[in-house]
C-alpha cells in the first residue's frame, strides 16, 4: 500500500480522473466568477439606470375617501400608496381582504394594454423604443433554466429595443411595477445557478451536489500539489 502512494503515476492517474469528473464544473466556476467580476452589478444586472418609478401625486382632500371605507371586510390593518397606470392609488389591507382604490375611494379595474404602455414609457429611462407589451400567463424560461420572475404568473411584459433588450414587468391585475430584467441579468442568473449547482431555483448554495463537487475539486488540487512538489524536488521544472 505504501508503494502505491509513492508512485507518481498513481497520483497522476487520480489527478487525471478527478479532472474528468470535476473539470467542467471548475470551468463553470471560473467563467461565472469572471462574469461576476467584470459586469457591473447595479447598472447592467439590476438595471438601476433603466427604470425609475413615477412620483406619487395626491389630489386635494384625498384622505376624505377614507371616511367611507367598506366595513364588511373587518378592521383596516394597513394603508399604502402605490403607483399604478391610473395614477397614485391606495392599497388597503383589511382583516379579510385587500382592496386597491383610487384616491376618491372607487375600486380600480385591471389596466389595459394602452395604459400599461404609457406607464412603462414613464418608468423607462433608457434610450430604446417600446417594441411590445404583452400579458403573459407565464414568463418563458430562458437558457433552459432561468426564470425571470421565479414562476410568477399573470404579468405584463413590456419590451424595449436597446442594447440590453430591457424588459419591464407589471402585475397583470393591478398594473404595479414589479421589476426590470435585461439579457445581462439572464446570464448572471444562469452562471449563478451553475456556480451554486442549484439548477432549479438557484437559491440553495448548501446542497449535496455542491458539497460533493467541492470535495472532488479539493482532492484534484491536493493531487496536483503533490505532483508539483515531487517534480520541484526532483528538479523537473
Amino acid at each position: 500500500m505504501k508503494s502505491f502512494w509513492k508512485r507518481p503515476a498513481n497520483w497522476f492517474r487520480w489527478h487525471r480522473w478527478l479532472g474528468y469528473l470535476i473539470g467542467l464544473q471548475l470551468l463553470a466556476w471560473i467563467a461565472g466568477g469572471l462574469f461576476f467580476a467584470i459586469v457591473p452589478f447595479q447598472t447592467a444586472i439590476k438595471g438601476k439606470d433603466l427604470v425609475a418609478k413615477p412620483e406619487a401625486i395626491f389630489i386635494q382632500d384625498w384622505h376624505l375617501a377614507l371616511q367611507k371605507l367598506p366595513t364588511e371586510h373587518g378592521r383596516l390593518l394597513a394603508l399604502q400608496s402605490v403607483q399604478v397606470p391610473q395614477g397614485t392609488a391606495l392599497r388597503l389591507q383589511f382583516e379579510n381582504k385587500t382592496l386597491l382604490l383610487d384616491q376618491r375611494g372607487s375600486q380600480l379595474a385591471s389596466p389595459n394594454q394602452a395604459q400599461i404602455e404609457t406607464f412603462a414609457r414613464q418608468a423607462y429611462r433608457g434610450g430604446g423604443d417600446l417594441v411590445q407589451a404583452k400579458l403573459l400567463t407565464q414568463v418563458p424560461t430562458q437558457l433552459g433554466m432561468v426564470k425571470e420572475l421565479a414562476g410568477r404568473p399573470n404579468v405584463w411584459q413590456v419590451k424595449f429595443k436597446d442594447e440590453q433588450n430591457t424588459r419591464l414587468y407589471f402585475d397583470g391585475k393591478t398594473g404595479e411595477f414589479i421589476t426590470v430584467r435585461t439579457d445581462a441579468w439572464v446570464w448572471y442568473d444562469f452562471f449563478w445557478r451553475l456556480h451554486v449547482m442549484d439548477y432549479a431555483e438557484g437559491e440553495d448554495f448548501n446542497n449535496t451536489l455542491l458539497r460533493v463537487a467541492t470535495i472532488f475539486a479539493m482532492l484534484m488540487m491536493v493531487t496536483g500539489i503533490v505532483l508539483s512538489v515531487r517534480n520541484l524536488l526532483r528538479g523537473r521544472f
